[in-house]
Order: structure tokens, then sequence, then C-alpha cells
């Protein structure tokens, strides 16, 4: 018999790059396949959450640079090392700050930026560094017939202490959400708002949306979550609400 298991996007993410979470997720991958026939599936909203996700970020990055840009120019700065912490520090600086450095600082080790001869070569070979890597994002992230096919040998610099599997692959079944995420939040809002006492949050709403989408768009009974707020957070309410309840049934 086939073992269906869900993925939404807070498992995707570790899979395509390196976080504390990564090594755990992998190692039960290999324990589930190991001794069961499995099939993996996500929602294809996971998938275009985790693409945003990177875009976002991406985006961040890209004005970092122009920051540091302003920074080099009013003090004529040329040395890469030099410019180096100027783009580290620039990422910091961002909102998202943390994730943006270490998700993207890593490209300044790159030995042709480092012999750069001046900011505007710098900057320049920063900007294609920055691009390559957002394509190595967007090739692990692309639906080829229906189907996400992550190796772990492209998974990409995120968090640098975690080990990892360098050697697992997984085939994940992408399937269409039947609702929009604006139709699901109208269609269940009464039941919901009810349910959790009218405290829920947009992103309560899209970890709903996910777990709704494989558990009855797919009729995936198990659903794996590496967002650790996921089931302390939702499991006590969504218990009382019929669409969801027998998803926490042993």
């Amino acid at each position: 018999m086939i073992k269906k298991i869900g993925i939404e996007s807070s498992s995707i993410m570790p899979l395509i790059e390196t976080t504390p979470r990564t090594l755990p997720l992998q190692e039960n991958i290999k324990e589930v396949t190991n001794e069961h026939d499995v099939e993996f599936y996500t929602d294809l909203y996971s998938v275009k959450e985790a693409i945003q996700q990177i875009n976002t970020s991406f985006t961040n990055a890209i004005q970092s640079i122009k920051k540091a840009k302003i920074v080099a120019e009013r003090q004529s700065i040329n040395d890469a090392k030099l410019l180096s912490i100027i783009f580290v520090k620039s990422l910091s600086e961002n909102w998202y700050g943390r994730e943006e450095t270490l998700r993207w600082s890593d490209v300044v080790i790159n030995n042709d930026i480092q012999k750069s001869q001046n900011y505007e070569e710098f900057f320049k070979i920063l900007k294609q560094l920055l691009d390559n890597k957002k394509e190595k994002y967007a090739s692990m992230l692309k639906i080829k017939k229906d189907y996400l096919n992550i190796d772990s040998e492209g998974i990409q610099s995120y968090w640098i202490t975690p080990q990892f599997i360098t050697d697992l692959r997984i085939k994940i079944k992408v399937i269409p959400n039947k609702f929009s995420i604006e139709y699901f939040f109208q269609k269940l809002q009464s039941v919901i708002n009810n349910a959790y006492m009218g405290k829920l949050k947009v992103n309560d709403v899209v970890d709903i949306y996910h777990i709704h989408s494989l558990y009855h768009d797919a009729c995936v009974p198990e659903v794996w979550s590496c967002n650790q707020q996921f089931v302390k957070r939702h499991k006590k309410y969504l218990k009382s609400v019929d669409e969801f309840k027998s998803l926490f049934d042993p």
C-alpha cells in the first residue's frame, strides 16, 4: 500500500537551502522511504509561496547593492574586502536582514569578485553572482510534468553550521489548489473565525490553506510541516472544525 505524505512550503524550504530543519527532515524522509512505498505531495500555492519568498529576498539583496554602492562612491572605496563588508552590512540593515544576510552573503567569497579592481567592477560581478544563485533556487523549484525533483547536491547555502545529507533525492507531486486563497478564506471564514475566536492572522490562513488543499484536493492523510508553531497553534482549534478534525486523528 502506498503511503501518501504532504509537504507544504515550510518543508520545501529546508530541502532547497541549509537550515537547522534540513537534516531532521531529510532523515525522516530517508526513514519513511526505507520502510514504505511513499508518494510525496505538495500544493501549487506552496511552490508559489517558496518562489515568492526567494524573489522578495533577492529584491532586498539588490536594494542592498544600491545602498552599498552609495557608500563606496561616497568614501571612494575600491578594496574588494572592504566592499564585501559593506555589502554584508547593507544586507543586515534590511527589515529581514538576518534572512538576507544568511541567504546571499556567501557570494562575496567568489574569486572573481575578490580580484575586482574597483567598486564598479565589484558590484557588477556581485549582481551576476546574485542572479546565478537566484537561478539555482528557481531551478530547484521548477515544476516539470507536475513534479518537483529536488536533489540535495544542489542545496543552497543559508545557515552555515547545520549538517545535511548530500545524496538525497525526492520527487514531489504538485497538485493544483481547487480554490483560490481568497475564495478559500471566504468559504471557511465563519467556521475558522469561530474556532479561532477572531485571532486568525494572514499567515494562519495560508497554513490552513495548504493543509486543506493537500487533505481534501489530493486526499493526503498525513502532512509534514517544519513550522514549529503549526501543530501547537492550530491543532486545538482545527480539531473542532469538521473540515479538519480527522486530520489530527492518531
